[in-house]
């Protein structure tokens, strides 16, 4: 069983704390309930037209709404004081950025104190909340998946499409407060691409952004499990029901992160993982790699 981290464990004071929450328009809610249950091995909800996904203690990490875009529709991202919240704005007020705030109804949906709303320079919807949202229940996997690292980290971490790299390094580092990782330069030396991962919490990563301007925001999320026995019983399942296995398991060089790769309902990835590498940012050094996996991660399957 996983938990959120206490208030007052704070990594970063003037900064986000995790990763909270995240909403995605989807085709098929039915076909997202049924992938959440028997292949995720998460928690889904249908509620009020919405799927919620849970998988620790809070009310939910992911929501589907029958919108149709596949695609990410907006990030949910904690801070842990009203100071940090004051500070964060006040960076992304000096780049531009619009904030208003959420309304009393936003606030309840999302079982929240206060909520700011903006949008990242490639217009998606950024809040930024204070409350734990924390459930009635302590999450049981539908499958008997023994439980998913959150603690302290967030849902897992997400891979966005930016058009605009270094505006997009602008609003998350300079605004949000986001901490370099490292990079992966990857491709020929005439059409290199830069990858860029970005911490707030322990975690390696909470944010990748890639710099090619696709229709598509959301490349891939990554849950990680807390037994690595679970990656494979998460492979098997999604072999066994036809999911699209994408890239096979392998080890990523700067996570350390033990995972494969599959297919939603729609289109993009879920890397389910174990192992992630975590940073202490009192003797952290950024480095770059020269390839996305040490071993493995390729492709095994076609649907």
């Amino acid at each position: 069983m996983s938990i959120i981290r206490p208030i007052w464990k704070c990594h970063l004071t003037d900064s986000i704390a995790e990763l909270g929450y995240i909403e995605v328009g989807v085709t098929s809610l039915d076909d997202w309930q049924q992938y959440a249950d028997n292949v995720l091995g998460v928690s889904s909800e249908a509620h009020e037209g919405v799927l919620n996904l849970s998988y620790d203690s809070t009310i939910w990490r992911i929501q589907a709404k029958p919108t149709g875009e596949d695609d990410i529709t907006c990030l949910g991202f904690c801070l842990t004081s009203e100071e940090a919240l004051q500070s964060v704005c006040q960076r992304l007020s000096a780049q531009g950025i619009n904030i208003s705030d959420g309304s009393e109804e936003e606030c309840a949906a999302r079982q929240v104190e206060q909520l700011k709303i903006c949008f990242d320079p490639d217009g998606l919807r950024v809040e930024l909340y204070i409350g734990e949202r924390l459930g009635t229940l302590a999450f049981k996997s539908p499958i008997g998946v023994g439980g998913f690292v959150t603690e302290g980290q967030g849902l897992g971490h997400v891979v966005l499409c930016a058009s605009d790299l270094e505006a997009a390094k602008q609003f998350y580092l300079d605004g949000l407060g986001f901490l370099l990782s490292d990079h992966i330069i990857v491709g020929p030396p005439d059409q290199q691409l830069e990858l860029t991962f970005l911490h707030c919490n322990p975690r390696h990563h909470t944010l990748a952004l890639v710099p090619i301007p696709l229709p598509k925001r959301l490349n891939h999320i990554m849950l990680q499990v807390a037994d690595m026995d679970d990656v494979g019983y998460g492979l098997d399942r999604a072999k066994t029901a036809g999911v699209r296995i994408s890239s096979g398991l392998g080890k990523h060089p700067n996570d350390e992160m033990f995972s494969f790769y599959m297919a939603t309902p729609s289109g993009f990835d879920i890397e389910y993982g174990w192992g992630g590498l975590e940073i202490d940012d009192s003797v952290w050094q950024p480095k770059t790699f020269n390839q996305t996996s040490i071993w493995g991660h390729q492709p095994e399957s076609t649907k």
